[in-house]
Parts: structure tokens; C-alpha cells; sequence
């Protein structure tokens, strides 16, 4: 099957868990920058874990050769199918010579469209996930991103799958929401509030800034800078200086907040390079990561500091939360 781009969007590349494990390597991790949202297209679209599916800034419209199911999850996704709207985070069945197109509410936001079946794209240490900066990855295998026209090679659907597959959809409760939600069906309290705190554990260098600074830190909001990627996104607001001057480099892990000399800090994201020799105050809550992910410049973050402990409960909690929406366990 084929699954043509008649209009990539702003900035659209394949994606799959990334290169776990090869940052000794050299190579950077990627994978999805709001990986909640990628594991549950697969999820509705019936296909296991770690298929590539395509993430997508603005608007994307594809067709499709043949019948197949798809599904769409991200921060506030419209979807068509040749112009009618259709559920976002939900199984879609689409037929042959169909259209579908797909966009965030909030231009810069993340969505994911997992299609059935086995994608034929290259793959190169261990993963099909596009790293622009490392020309890796892609439907090219050359770090390239998406573009009009492009062709993507899919595995059929045969017609006794396409009749008999069940329509899988998420609950609205349990999706990432624009609105303050403490509702324990989110799985954790900020599960499902893209405005709640973001959760903070304390780094290496954390006794290099003072408590001044840490308070300050916990007490500001801070706005998203128009330099954000896929590497990393630097906030503006409060400095929160370290008293480190030189250190030498070590490995970032994603989430780290590192702090340059100019007291703005910067988050790590999926494609960060390997190295960094900023000091650390910090690192998200992996859980926290993906909702950083689905902001844009303008909006406001803030930040709140937990244990390992709490966090390590949190992750936990959250695993078990989408088992059980998943039918995996009772």
C-alpha cells in the first residue's frame, strides 16, 4: 500500500522509540517529542509497539491506495477524511483513493498519525526515527524530512483485518486537556492539565545553586522562547544563576535543565546532543516531558520540585493507568 503526502505541513518527519542506548555511541536518542501521544496512535491504530508513524507541526493531508486504519493523537487534533470530521484518538477507517488531513489546534503543537501495518522504511541503528542534525533516519534513510509527494511504503491491510479489527477510542478524560484536572482516572494528578506544574528532580549540580535561586525558580513562570526544537527548548523568565563556572561534560539525559551562564534555562529534548557542560539544576519528570513537548513560544510554564521516590511512584502509577486502559490488565 501507498500513503502519499499531498501536503507535508510546517515540519513533518517518522518517528519510532528512537536509538535507546546508543548515546555512548554518539548517537542522539530521539525519538517522539510527546511519546504518550505516539504510543497511543499505534495503540488505536492497531500496531505495536515502536512502529513508526509520522509526527507532524501543521496541517497534513494524505491518501491512501488502499483501505487501511489509522488513527490520530496529539494536543487538540482536528481530523477529516475527504472533508467530514472525524474522532481524534480513536481507530479510523479509511478507504482507497481517501484523504485525510489532520492538524493541532495550537500551531507548533505535536500530532502523530500511526497507520496499520508494517512500515518499509530504512533503518539505521536500530530505528527508523529522523535526526535532521545527524542526517539519519527519514523515509530516505538521509535525515531528510517530509516533504509533498513523498511516497510511504505500508504492508496491506487485507480485507478480513479491515472487517473484523474493532474501533478502538480514548475517553476524552484520559487525554491531554487545555483545562486544570485533578480527576485520578488521569492516572496521576497532572496526567491529563497541560497548565499544571512541571515536575522536577533535583541534578548533580543542584547544591551549586543557591536557595535563592531554587526558590525563585519554583516560584516563577517562565515562557517558552521562539528557540525551541527538537534538541532543546529555552525558557525565559527568572535568572536562577549557578555559582559553577567550568565543568567538565557529561552525559544528558532528556529533561535535564541545564543553566548556561545567562541564568535562562534550557530543557533537553529527544534529539539533544550526547554531551552537555552547562550545570544542571534538575531533570523533568520523564512523565513531564511529553507536555513540555505540546507547548509553543508565548505560552508559560512552572515548575515544582519531588523526590526520586515520588517520582519513581508517579511513572509507576501511569504505567499501570494505561495497561489498564489498554485492556492489558484487569
Amino acid at each position: 500500500m501507498k500513503v502519499e503526502v499531498i501536503s507535508k505541513g510546517l515540519f513533518s518527519l517518522i518517528v519510532d522509540e528512537g536509538r535507546i542506548g546508543k548515546q555512548r555511541q554518539g548517537f542522539s536518542q530521539s525519538g517522539p517529542m510527546d511519546e504518550m501521544a505516539y504510543h497511543w496512535a499505534n495503540f488505536l491504530a492497531h500496531n505495536p509497539d515502536n512502529t513508526p508513524c509520522l509526527e507532524v507541526m501543521g496541517k497534513m493531508t494524505v491518501c491512501f491506495s488502499e483501505p487501511t486504519i489509522v488513527a490520530v493523537a496529539g494536543r487538540q487534533v482536528k481530523v477529516q477524511v475527504n472533508g467530514h470530521d472525524q474522532p481524534s484518538y480513536s481507530s479510523i477507517k479509511v478507504n482507497k483513493n481517501d484523504r485525510l488531513s489532520f492538524e493541532s489546534e495550537y500551531v507548533g503543537s505535536k500530532a502523530y498519525l500511526a497507520i496499520y501495518g508494517k512500515w518499509k522504511v530504512p533503518y539505521q541503528v536500530g530505528s527508523a526515527c529522523t535526526v535532521v542534525r545527524e542526517s539519519l533516519g527519514g523515509l530516505h534513510g538521509d535525515g531528510r524530512v517530509i516533504s509533498d509527494s513523498d511516497c510511504i511504503d505500508i504492508s496491506r491491510c487485507d480485507e478480513q483485518t479491515y472487517e473484523a479489527v474493532s474501533v478502538r477510542q480514548l475517553p476524552m478524560r484520559h487525554r491531554l486537556s487545555m483545562q486544570h484536572s485533578m480527576s485520578k482516572k488521569c492516572g496521576t494528578r497532572t496526567a491529563c492539565d497541560i497548565n499544571a506544574p512541571l515536575r522536577v528532580i533535583k541534578g548533580y549540580q543542584e547544591a551549586h545553586f543557591s536557595q535563592v535561586a531554587k526558590r525563585m525558580f519554583e516560584s516563577s513562570e517562565y515562557t517558552v522562547s521562539s528557540s525551541i526544537d527538537r534538541m532543546g527548548y529555552r525558557l525565559t523568565g527568572a535568572d536562577i544563576a549557578s555559582s559553577l563556572s567550568t565543568m567538565r561534560s557529561e552525559a544528558i539525559h532528556v529533561g535535564a535543565i541545564q543553566v548556561p551562564p545567562d541564568g535562562q534555562p534550557i530543557i533537553m529534548m529527544r534529539d539533544r546532543q550526547t554531551l552537555g557542560g552547562y550545570p544542571k539544576l534538575g531533570c523533568l519528570n520523564p512523565l513531564d516531558v511529553n507536555r513540555l513537548a505540546q507547548r509553543v513560544p508565548g505560552e508559560t510554564v512552572s515548575f515544582i520540585f519531588q523526590n526520586s521516590e515520588e517520582a519513581r511512584a508517579d511513572i509507576l502509577l501511569s504505567r499501570q493507568h494505561v495497561q489498564r486502559l489498554r485492556g492489558e490488565i484487569a
